[in-house]
């Protein structure tokens, strides 16, 4: 009986990582209590056997484009009257336009400011007017250069927060981006990318620069391309009500 149990100790120390016995004075008090014999092969056997190393913790630094000091509302300030011209390319015609758009009424009791968007043709320009209003869920347009009505920006503003609207699916890529436009190189930017369809049918992705607005936007369906890039903008006054 005494040489099974032995026999079983030895199995068991030959077997179990030698990281078992870490704390100091533990292996010799184990072979203390084994027979001699079972004691030396044991010591054979383990001079053979590859040591074990435990690797330091890994320290994950927080990436910088998943938090911001920017408050979501001051990603696309509503109550500035803003004038801004955007580089208009696509695929589906040669060269580029111009689209302006320009804040004209804000009311603060609605939180809500009327755009005029203008896209000049080489013949007659396309003019339309359209409300963005800012509510609990968010700043949400009834329509935008490329991709008609939509919600901005979410609130909360949250690192990786997703959304639906229709088949399409919207995420928060990024806090912190950085883009370069005609109009210079912005940081501190909010990222959102959409998948078209759930990605079947194309992505899409834009930028809002702090105090600035919206200032990139690229939507890459399955037939065609179109592109967006901030030229230049202005502020005519502040507080318009």
């Amino acid at each position: 009986m005494k040489k099974s149990v032995n026999s079983a100790i030895f199995i068991s120390l030959v077997l179990a990582p030698l990281c078992v016995f870490a704390q100091a004075g533990a292996l010799d008090a184990v072979l203390a209590r084994t027979e001699s014999a079972l004691a030396g092969d044991f010591l054979k056997a383990a001079g053979g056997m590859p040591s074990f190393t435990v690797p330091p913790p890994v320290s994950i630094a927080p990436r910088q484009d998943r938090a911001a000091d920017t408050q979501a509302a001051d990603y696309l300030p509503l109550d500035k009257r803003f004038v801004y011209e955007y580089e208009y390319t696509s695929s589906e015609f040669a060269g580029a336009k111009t689209i302006r758009l320009e804040y004209m009424e804000y009311s603060e009791t609605a939180r809500s400011v009327k755009v005029n968007m203008i896209v000049f043709n080489k013949t007659k320009p396309r003019v339309s007017d359209f409300v963005m209003t800012a509510g609990d869920a968010g700043i949400r347009s009834s329509d935008s250069p490329l991709a008609g009505p939509r919600l901005e920006i979410p609130f909360p503003l949250v690192y990786n927060q997703t959304w639906n609207e229709g088949s399409d699916r919207n995420r928060v890529a990024a806090l912190n981006a950085k883009v370069s436009v005609p109009a210079g190189v912005y940081s501190g930017c909010l990222k959102i990318t959409t998948r078209l369809g759930g990605g079947d049918a194309g992505a899409a992705e834009r930028y809002y620069a702090p105090g600035v607005g919206l200032v990139y936007e690229q939507v890459t369906a399955e037939d065609s391309q179109q592109t967006i890039k901030l030229v230049s903008y202005q502020l005519r006054y502040a507080g318009m009500h």
